[in-house]
């Protein structure tokens, strides 16, 4: 209830939605396109332009390498105008709202005790101090789902990270979810690629065996979207089912390395742990 009411305090806005791999897709089709189409209308267009003109060899080479550098730069902005959009296009998938929060100044706050059990949780061998541990730590997000709000099938992890995530940590390695209150209806967090043989299977009431986990008060979900060495996994693709009930959740992502401010905790919040 305080992590609600803290959040509540801060004001939540608009939850931000990442477009993760855009480098990686963006590179795939300006490769696609330099190696095949690009390529091919170059030469047509050179063929064409020395046909009727008695041009030599080196004139159909010289042709074809003007015509290809325009063309890829041609296609590379059209490519870079669909990376654009579908960006955009993105947002729309996350609907809820959302506050991060990062005052660890109270010895008693919800904020505080949740950075700490998440810290032991990661280090259960203690071989870090609780500040060396949360700082791999995004600040703790609280997020709220109203009722029909959504998140779409989506992943934490970053087939790209190394690139686009350089400023916060890199690879997302962990995911840990607390439930801040209970979901009777609606809102369930399903794994679409993941088969649930456990008794609980069927929640999402259309019969399929999707491992699908209800919102209870107080429970907590850890997955990993990466391994260690920080390997994206496919398999963790996951969703926020529409909301009948509004639905609070509070996550902390776990990166591989230091993640510094914005993003993380500073070095002064680290100390209050």
């Amino acid at each position: 209830q305080d992590l609600i009411a803290r959040a509540l305090d801060k004001t939540l806005e608009r939850s931000p939605v990442a477009y993760a791999g855009w480098t990686e897709d963006f590179k795939d089709l300006v490769e696609l396109a330099a190696k095949g189409p690009a390529a091919w209308l170059a030469l047509l267009g050179a063929w064409f332009q020395v046909k009727d003109g008695n041009g030599s060899q080196v004139d159909l080479v010289v042709h074809a390498l003007q015509n290809y550098a325009i063309i890829l730069c041609i296609v590379t902005a059209i490519i870079a105008g669909f990376t654009y959009s579908r960006a955009e296009g993105l947002k729309n998938l996350r609907t809820s709202t959302s506050t991060t929060l990062d005052d660890l100044s109270v010895p008693a706050s919800g904020t505080r005790q949740f950075v700490r059990q998440a810290a032991k949780l990661f280090d259960a061998e203690q071989e870090n101090s609780p500040q060396n541990e949360a700082a791999l730590f995004e600040a703790p997000t609280v997020i709220r789902y109203e009722p029909g709000q959504v998140l779409a099938p989506h992943y934490d992890a970053n087939r790209s990270a190394e690139t686009e995530d350089a400023n916060r940590g890199g690879q997302t390695l962990a995911t840990l979810l607390v439930y801040l209150n209970d979901v009777d209806k609606g809102g369930l967090t399903r794994f679409g690629k993941l088969v649930d043989s456990s008794s609980s299977a069927g929640l999402t009431g259309d019969g399929e065996n999707k491992l699908v986990v209800q919102p209870k008060m107080g429970d907590a979900l850890l997955f990993f979207p990466a391994d260690k060495a920080g390997n994206f996994d496919p398999r963790t693709e996951h969703e926020g089912m529409p909301a009948i009930d509004e639905k609070w959740i509070a996550r902390i992502w776990r990166h591989k390395q230091r993640v510094p401010p914005p993003y993380g905790l500073s070095e002064r919040t680290l100390e209050n742990l």
